[in-house]
């Protein structure tokens, strides 16, 4: 049998059980949150704001979702954290004041990254300080096959190195921060966890809060296809046993879940969680961003970590952005 392979990209509580359930169900599945994602919501933002907040995936207005998406990076839901960034100011997001489909889609994200996903997993009790490693370097550098050249400190690795003040803090702030855009959605937010240098090949490239940055010093790297962090499983070359959440090597697991006030998903059928977290919708799926219409230029991360493929319209007019290939039972679906 063929372990079918899914990819996706989470910014709600349902999605990351779904991508959890299918894990420990035996499939290969990966699921990314941003930084937007799990460092605020949307509850505290005036109507009259929310045009600055506008992204792809979209910023949830439940004030628990950020905490619940930490929790399923905390227990392997999910696999990595991303930035996605692409900021635009004030002015070229009110294109959109009149027309929503005009509104150009991106908030910042890359340059609070690793501080947000610190504040809100290490420092908050949810993460450990190597799970924090994982979903912020190593497991995308093995998604994208570049491991261990990155992602990894060792003899041979590439040295680029974070040395990270896990007691220092910073406030974030349109005012110092680098973002090319004249707003933070994270404005006022105090993090603990400051990146004092950064070494990229062993140049120091940011060093007590200020950039030191040289053109032409980036370098190209080639990511060959088929990471064996994701087809060994496929090709079944990699057992995958079944998983019980209550249980591991380590001891039990629900156990430290309950000290971390992490609920562990309730086991459902595939198709239940399948149906909770697909709306059926008739016409254009308000899945798709309208980003494209009215775009203006804006500055995107060179190293996002998004995922993303093909998206489809199955039967029933859903956009399928999430695409299952050889499942039991040997019929191909897509569900969002």
């Amino acid at each position: 049998m063929k372990t079918p392979l899914y990819v996706a990209g989470v910014t709600s509580k349902s999605s990351a059980e779904l991508i959890g359930r299918a894990r420990r169900s035996g499939y290969s599945v990966f699921g990314e949150t941003l930084a937007s994602s799990i460092g605020r919501s949307m509850s505290s933002v005036g109507k009259a704001e929310r045009v600055y907040f506008i992204t792809s995936p979209p910023i949830r207005m439940s004030a628990e979702t950020p905490r619940q998406l930490m929790k399923s990076l905390a227990y392997d839901d999910l696999q990595v954290t991303g930035s996605d960034n692409c900021t635009f100011n004030k002015k070229q997001k009110e294109l959109g004041l009149s027309d929503f489909t005009k509104i150009p889609n991106g908030v910042n994200g890359v340059e609070d990254r690793m501080s947000v996903v610190w504040e809100k997993g290490v420092h908050q009790g949810v993460l450990d300080p190597c799970r924090f490693v994982a979903v912020t370097s190593t497991n995308a550098a093995k998604i994208f096959n570049i491991y261990p050249q990155k992602g990894r400190i060792a003899v041979g690795s590439d040295a680029d190195i974070v040395i990270w003040n896990p007691q220092g803090t910073r406030t974030i702030s349109k005012d110092s921060h680098y973002h090319a855009c004249d707003y933070n959605i994270f404005e006022g937010m105090t993090v603990h966890g400051v990146a004092e240098y950064v070494l990229v090949r062993g140049r120091v490239c940011a060093e007590n809060g200020a950039v030191r940055v040289a053109e032409g010093y980036g370098r190209f790297i080639p990511m060959a296809v088929r990471p064996p962090y994701v087809y060994d499983i496929v090709k079944e070359k990699v057992h995958v046993p079944e998983e019980h959440p209550e249980e591991n090597q380590n001891g039990n697991l629900a156990k430290k879940f309950a000290e971390l006030d992490i609920l562990i998903p309730e086991e459902k059928t595939m198709s239940a969680l399948v149906a909770e977290n697909l709306p059926i919708m008739t016409g254009h799926s308000p899945c798709s961003t309208p980003s494209v219409r009215g775009r203006v230029d804006g500055k995107r991360d060179m190293q996002e970590s998004s995922f993303s493929i093909s998206e489809e319209l199955d039967k029933s007019g859903v956009r399928s952005c999430i695409k299952v290939k050889n499942p039991p039972g040997g019929k191909s679906s897509g569900f969002w």
